[in-house]
């Protein structure tokens, strides 16, 4: 494995993995070249894409002399990341995937809060936008600022949300490995719990800033629930009897939620249901997770589905006036372009 340090290294290496991504990466890639902070090195892996994506990337980046193309054969998102730890020079890692975008002081402002903690902490991540296909912004993810260990990250079911927030000490995957590329799914969240329990620098560490923005759309790994519900309940079996501070049942109160609200797989939420519900109302009503459990757990099937069918069209009203809004079918921005087209 490369080794850090060396002279005329970058300090940050960045990776986009690209799949099929080819309408959306041109946003990614501008979003890294027009950052504030500019000692890095950008990796673009092609994970085998049957689009332009490659295309795509290397006509946004133009002539920039820190951006390389990494083709190679379709191996999933794990084996893409990993090339990032075989072949980047960097102190640090940070990823943003082919369909996300960073805000222009991400690098600046991860870099600043990583060298101002204490040596112990590994991994910094920030808040996350995220928005529709066109762009739009429509719900923000929040977390606490400041200090997480195991517990946090397995109760909270990742609390960094996704992989294009964090960035994280080489040093990391050096004592822990790469990316495990069996999984997926989750495969974010198995490796943030083997940094906290397995590295030097076990300490994990939110930011107060919304510096990335991640998109919702149709097919993205983000969407298909079965798959992850099945790869997080293994995960859970696997870890749960690592936690130090916090109740069991807890790291079960998240994943209920969500399995109710997809309602993908009602057994499967039961369960999980009835596994948190062993930590006791106490737990339960200190947080908005546990009170949406013992909301959800109270309702019949019945009402399930229609609580289901009403957050869904809720969710298209929303979308269907931000495309108007944003330029989408129907907008007198869409008209407008029609009209010059004649």
């Amino acid at each position: 494995m490369t080794s850090f340090g060396n002279a005329g290294a970058p300090r940050v290496t960045v990776v986009t993995p690209a799949y099929n991504v080819a309408a959306y990466i041109g946003e990614a890639v501008d979003s890294v070249v027009r950052q504030t902070f500019t000692d890095f090195e950008y990796l673009v892996v092609d994970d085998g894409s049957a689009d332009h994506s490659a295309e795509v990337a290397r006509a946004h980046a133009g002539d920039d002399p820190r951006f390389r193309l990494v083709p190679g054969e379709h191996r999933g998102l794990s084996a893409a990341r990993n090339v990032a730890i075989r072949e980047g020079r960097g102190e640090y890692i940070a990823y943003l995937d082919g369909d996300d975008r960073w805000h222009p002081r991400f690098l600046e402002r991860q870099i600043a809060l990583i060298e101002s903690l204490p040596p112990d902490v590994g991994l910094v991540f920030c808040r996350s936008r995220m928005i529709l296909e066109n762009g739009t912004p429509v719900f923000f993810q929040w977390q606490r600022a400041g200090r997480y260990d195991f517990d946090d990250f397995l109760v909270g079911s990742n609390p960094a949300r996704n992989g294009s927030s964090l960035l994280i000490r080489r040093s990391c995957f050096e004592d822990v490995g790469g990316f495990n590329e069996e999984l997926h799914s989750v495969e974010d969240l198995d490796m943030w719990l083997r940094i906290a329990d397995g590295s030097k620098t076990p300490v994990l560490w939110a930011s107060k800033h919304f510096l990335v923005d991640l998109r919702l759309r149709p097919g993205s790994v983000t969407r298909n629930r079965t798959a992850s519900e099945t790869a997080l309940r293994d995960l859970l079996e696997e870890r749960i009897g690592q936690l130090r501070r916090l109740p069991a049942g807890l790291a079960y109160v998240r994943p209920a939620v969500a399995a109710f609200k997809h309602g993908s797989d009602d057994d499967l939420a039961n369960y999980w249901a009835a596994k948190a519900r062993s930590a006791g109302p106490d737990q339960l009503l200190r947080s908005m997770p546990g009170l949406q459990l013992l909301f959800w757990h109270s309702l019949p099937p019945k009402g399930r589905r229609v609580v289901r069918s009403a957050q869904h069209s809720a969710r298209e009203a929303v979308k269907a006036v931000n495309l108007r809004l944003r330029g989408g079918p129907g907008s007198r921005a869409a008209a407008s372009r029609e009209r010059a087209a004649r």
